[in-house]
């Protein structure tokens, strides 16, 4: 087990309200065409947290259903482990992880559900909890707040650009366009290979980041 994890609530984190006005969706419809509504500045700030903390994910079981294999390929979100589906929220379904296995040293929670997370029970979850604005997804603000929680230090060098890289923006155009003119390429049980050959797979700008901290 990681000795540090990302309780990763996807809903509302990894898409938002502003990300769907900007990518014209929100992926709600179980097929490939889906990948291309997850928030690309979001899944960056996600994969820095990697990159800097060496964190692995942990996601909700119930959600994980509902997603073809394919997309988690191509988010690459370094899942580690996923949430069983228990009522009471996204805080419930961490405690009942936590239950079956003993909580790693650091670990935060990206969630926008943090309604569950009143009750007195889970008060001991309360220090790891990043509120993320379902408006907005994950934030800079957000992901500073996650490596504190994590333990690490942000580095000074790190820009923590918004806008998604030109390149990323590109692929997920080429994307777009091939759903709207092949759209049985992304139906359920569609073979994923073909589409990832077609599309090169993302490669988000905190990769080539990491890259240079690594050889700094």
């Amino acid at each position: 087990m990681s000795e540090r994890l990302i309780m990763l609530d996807v809903p509302g984190v990894l898409y938002s309200s502003r990300s769907e006005a900007r990518l014209g969706g929100i992926p709600d419809t179980g097929t490939l065409r889906d990948v291309r509504f997850f928030d690309p500045v979001a899944l960056g700030f996600v994969r820095r947290l990697f990159g800097l903390a060496g964190a692995r994910v942990v996601i909700s079981e119930a959600w994980r259903r509902g997603v073809p294999a394919a997309i988690l390929q191509q988010l690459d979100l370094q899942v580690e482990g996923m949430t069983p589906e228990v009522p009471g929220g996204h805080a419930a379904r961490i405690a009942a992880y936590f239950a079956r296995r003993p909580a790693p040293p650091a670990f935060a929670i990206l969630t926008c559900d943090t309604a569950s997370m009143q009750g007195e029970q889970y008060a001991h979850l309360h220090p790891h909890v990043v509120a993320v604005n379902p408006a907005e997804g994950l934030t800079p603000a957000n992901f500073k707040q996650a490596l504190d929680i994590l333990g690490v230090a942000c580095p000074s060098s790190l820009c923590l650009d918004t806008q998604p890289d030109a390149g990323l923006e590109a692929r997920l155009q080429r994307l777009r366009r091939l759903a709207r003119e092949a759209p049985a390429r992304f139906e359920v049980g569609t073979i994923a290979a073909p589409l990832f050959q077609a599309v090169p797979e993302l490669v988000l700008p905190t990769q080539r980041q990491e890259t240079m901290l690594a050889h700094a």
